[in-house]
């Protein structure tokens, strides 16, 4: 059994900054007194989240920090009471990751009598192997350094150091899907078939994790950029390991805990009958091109610091001869005055000098879908000017300017990035 304070020691450095996840129960309290006997630097969060016992665990989460004395601060949320476990742990993320420095660390108190959990609801769920992985060691900018700690070893920490913590009333709940598991599930498959479960469902996930681990080869055909994933359509076979694997990454990569079966099906909906499919919170998959692409348009958006859209990337150069559909050559006009919106229902564009609608326009070079509905357009005085890579309004067209001065050329292409360097 790996001992308590190393696993905490192993994963931490003197050198960085972390933001410990406090709830006022006794895991987050073992987890601070470790960083403090350490001499960490860390601060503490408590999330309210407005149920039964909330008010008791605040109370205990501010008398740890005051005998320790640590920075602690609480954060409070709209959660109403009876809130689901999964909006809780969204309004929890949400808010801890609007307060945490870019710089900072995250530290969470899970263990591994949460990751055997996880693992249950997971496959209950109907998750794929991917997602029976469980609750990682790091991930981005999250550690989780009891994650191969049992409780009974956090509850001994607690006793022989005498910690002070206040005990969760809704662990208690079964009607709670993980109080069930822990409460009446473990201990009746326990006491049925002999050996410690633990141990057996942790070798199960150490094995599960050894045999998806990344393989570089398949994961460069995944492509991306802000709000947008893609994976070739011909990659992508019934009951096939390798679509798994692959459907699992996208899964992880839009947010998801664990692809699940139900995903699995939305995905091969959207192959087989060619029309947009909604996936997952915004994220909607469409086949296009040969290629099945996953697409959020609340963060499919013009980006003022990258000059991004979507997987289009945007340059503002002197003046050139360029005279395609790819740039935009403008006179006495700053880019400053050119916006860049995705298309609006009454978006119009003057051709061949008459008013053609936007949307038509892309259908007819052959925009499918939810592509037509986030394809960016230039914009001045919210007339359409232009329609990157396709179509110029007759009124910028390049023509023969009588001079080169005050010239800006806007330059678009296509950016996406593997998954690797995303």
């Amino acid at each position: 059994m790996v001992d308590i304070q190393s696993s905490v020691s192993e994963v931490t450095s003197s050198s960085d900054q972390y933001v410990i996840a406090i709830s006022g129960g006794v895991d987050s309290a073992v987890l601070t007194h470790i960083f403090h006997k350490l001499e960490l630097n860390f601060r503490t969060v408590f999330i309210n989240h407005n149920q039964k016992g909330s008010k008791e665990l605040k109370q205990s989460a501010q008398a740890l920090s005051d005998i320790l004395k640590l920075n602690h601060k609480c954060i409070e949320t709209d959660l109403e009471i009876d809130s689901s476990e999964t909006l809780m742990r969204e309004a929890r993320y949400e808010a801890l990751n609007n307060d945490i420095d870019e710089k900072e660390i995250l530290v969470t108190a899970h263990h591994r009598d949460d990751k055997i959990e996880t693992f249950f609801i997971n496959l209950l769920r109907g998750t794929r192997l991917k997602g029976l992985t469980s609750i990682a060691l790091k991930r981005n900018n999250i550690i989780r350094p009891l994650i191969n700690n049992s409780k009974s070893q956090i509850i001994e920490y607690a006793k022989d150091n005498d910690i002070y913590f206040q005990d969760d009333v809704t662990n208690f709940d079964n009607s709670i899907s993980r109080n069930w598991i822990r409460n009446d599930l473990i201990p009746e498959v326990e006491n049925r078939f002999p050996g410690n479960l633990n141990n057996k469902i942790t070798d199960l996930i150490l094995e599960i994790e050894e045999s998806t681990k990344e393989d570089t080869e398949i994961t460069k055909y995944i492509k991306c950029a802000p709000g947008y994933f893609e994976v070739p359509a011909c990659l992508l076979k019934h009951n096939s390991s390798e679509t798994n694997y692959l459907l699992s990454i996208i899964s992880r990569l839009v947010g998801q805990s664990g692809l699940q079966t139900s995903d699995i099906k939305n995905m091969f909906k959207a192959l087989s009958s060619g029309k947009q499919v909604s996936y997952f919170e915004n994220w909607i998959v469409s086949q296009q091109l040969g290629l099945l692409m996953f697409v959020n348009k609340e963060e499919w958006k013009f980006k003022q610091n990258t000059n991004s859209f979507g997987y289009f990337q945007f340059v503002t150069t002197d003046y050139s001869e360029t005279r395609n559909n790819w740039s935009l050559a403008v006179q006495n006009i700053s880019s400053n005055q050119i916006s860049f919106e995705s298309v609006l229902p009454g978006d119009f564009i003057i051709l061949d000098n008459k008013k053609q609608k936007v949307s038509e326009v892309l259908r007819s070079s052959g925009i499918q879908d939810v592509l037509r509905e986030v394809w960016p357009l230039a914009k001045k005085d919210d007339e359409v000017i232009w329609i990157p890579g396709l179509r110029k309004s007759d009124n910028v067209k390049l023509k023969e300017f009588e001079s080169t001065k005050n010239i800006n050329i806007i330059t678009a292409s296509i950016e996406k990035s593997t998954v690797g360097n995303f």
